[in-house]
């Protein structure tokens, strides 16, 4: 299995992926595979997330051709369907080629416009969505496909697992509150900076408490990732007068800031699944400064708007979080069982009707 990533979001997923299906299938060959062409990794951000580094880079325009006719690896999964990857799906002859990798496709995280995000992985031979709900939508926009052949379609995503079940007295020993910060929105700096005067008044009333704010990166990362943040959390705390020494900032990972949280934070950030996921008290907060003119508060609203999560400002600083609405939780969150739905896919795949030798194809033994 071949797992691509090339920023931080695709490397969570990856990362994620591969634990699901090392549950599945311990002795499973799992290799990463970086995507050279379309990095937006620090060196940093690489060294923390994965320190032995990639098993393969990608670079190149032949790299995905490349690795389709070498057989090494019985499939691909991905996030994200890079450019390249999705030329060669388009190719009849390679789609149909008989022992090329089955490419499995997830959605990056919350989708709030997936509409797009379906149409580009209407070439993949398996695709994985979320909310349960949305494969009928799928669905529904796929019979209006011309060019679609063999795929097959699932629920699940390897960061929308079901929660963990944490104890009370695990919770009540905990001692810190993260606000996860998103790099698009707030998209204002007056938005941003009403979540960092809230997150310093809850520090100052909390005393015994540590607030942290979650950095997505430092500010001189990612200067070519898809979502260019403006307004850094650094520079804004570095003007807010008199912030209490109990108001920190850190750019630990994900995993590490939910192992210590007693409660996470959020304002239309994929890591209110994340927090949900750990079995961590979560609130989406939706009422900052400026919100109206922010195009991702109305979608983030409508995907939390039966969740029992969204909260307001008031709340918020007294800490007053709510319990997730189960049905709201069994719709997006899919069992634990999805690296062994993967791997069925995969084994499907390979079993599937109308596979041709491509003409002029000169294939290796796969080894993998």
């Amino acid at each position: 299995m071949l797992l691509l990533f090339s920023d931080d979001s695709t490397l969570f997923f990856a990362l994620r992926i591969r634990e699901c299906l090392r549950e599945a299938d311990p002795t499973l060959k799992i290799e990463m595979g970086w995507v050279v062409a379309e990095n937006a990794l620090s060196y940093r951000q690489m060294s923390q997330l994965l320190p032995e580094g990639p098993d393969l880079a990608l670079h190149g325009k032949t790299a995905f051709e490349d690795l389709f006719l070498a057989r090494t690896h019985k499939a691909i999964l991905t996030s994200r369907v890079y450019r390249a990857l999705g030329t060669q799906l388009r190719r009849v002859v390679m789609h149909v080629a008989e022992e090329r990798p089955c490419v499995i496709a997830f959605l990056g995280g919350l989708d709030f416009f997936p509409q797009n995000g379906y149409f580009r992985r209407r070439n993949c031979d398996g695709v994985f969505l979320f909310p349960q709900s949305e494969l009928k939508r799928f669905e529904q926009q796929a019979s209006g496909w011309p060019d679609r052949m063999w795929q097959e379609v699932g629920f699940g995503h390897p960061s929308f697992v079901m929660p963990e079940q944490l104890s009370a007295e695990d919770l009540a020993g905990r001692r810190d509150i993260y606000f996860f910060t998103q790099a698009l929105s707030p998209s204002t700096r007056r938005g941003r900076m009403h979540m960092l005067k809230a997150m310093a008044a809850i520090a100052r009333a909390n005393p015994d408490r540590t607030v942290w704010i979650k950095l997505r990166h430092l500010p001189d990362e990612n200067q070519q990732h898809l979502h260019l943040e403006k307004y850094d959390y650094p520079g804004l705390l570095a003007e807010l007068p008199d912030a209490p020494a109990n108001l920190k900032l850190t750019a630990c990972t994900m995993d590490e800031a939910l192992v210590t949280a007693a409660l996470g934070i959020t304002c239309t950030s994929t890591a209110a699944i994340d927090v949900v996921r750990a079995g961590v008290p979560c609130m989406v907060h939706l009422e900052f400064v400026d919100n109206y003119v922010d195009p991702l508060v109305e979608p983030m609203r409508k995907l939390f708007q039966t969740s029992g999560l969204i909260t307001s400002l008031e709340d918020m600083l007294h800490l007053r979080a709510k319990a997730p609405d189960p049905k709201w939780i069994a719709d997006m969150f899919c069992p634990r069982d999805l690296g062994k739905r993967v791997l069925d896919i995969a084994h499907r795949f390979e079993e599937r009707p109308f596979r041709v030798a491509a003409p002029g194809f000169s294939l290796p033994p796969r080894t993998t």
